[in-house]
């Protein structure tokens, strides 16, 4: 089975958002099979659901990685705390290992200002990201469809991952 994250592959399909409802659902009630008018092999909804966060996972890192070569992203504590205060900043992209006044002081601002706060890399992860540096503890993501790109992706990983926590 492919996980066809980017809805680009050819050939028939089936769409089931990241629901794990409805993912159990279409696997108890035979759904995919319906859909696509065949027998089909299908792992146990952990497996999918660990198939699909590592989809995910990946959409999300290259949305990243293109939102940082199109400069479309202010790297560095001293770049984004400005991009902030002018409120050009929409999403902030935090170290999962960045110091504790860091953090304090990042996510503080961004809940004041409505910024969404990602936390799902190293700042070294980061860093190699980010013009192969060392180690970034932020990254402020622009306005526009970079941004948009990002979020969607993180809201799709976080559904699936709010499954493997109940």
């Amino acid at each position: 089975m492919i996980h066809d994250v980017r809805r680009k592959a050819p050939g028939r399909g089936v769409w089931v958002h990241a629901d794990p409802h409805c993912l159990q659902k279409a696997l108890e009630r035979g759904g995919f099979q319906r859909s696509l008018k065949r027998r089909v092999e299908l792992p146990q909804l952990s497996e999918l659901l660990a198939q699909l966060r590592e989809g995910a996972r990946r959409r999300l890192n290259e949305a990243l990685q293109i939102a940082l070569r199109a400069r479309a992203t202010t790297p560095g504590q001293t770049f984004v705390k400005e991009a902030m205060r002018n409120d050009t900043i929409v999403v902030l992209i935090l170290a999962s290992d960045a110091g504790e006044s860091t953090r304090t002081k990042f996510t503080t601002n961004a809940q004041r200002k409505g910024i969404d706060v990602i936390e799902l890399w190293t700042g070294d992860e980061l860093g190699q990201m980010a013009k192969g540096q060392a180690y970034v503890s932020v990254i402020g993501v622009e306005a526009g469809p970079h941004a948009e790109r990002i979020v969607k992706h993180w809201k799709s990983l976080e559904a699936l991952s709010a499954t493997s926590k109940t």
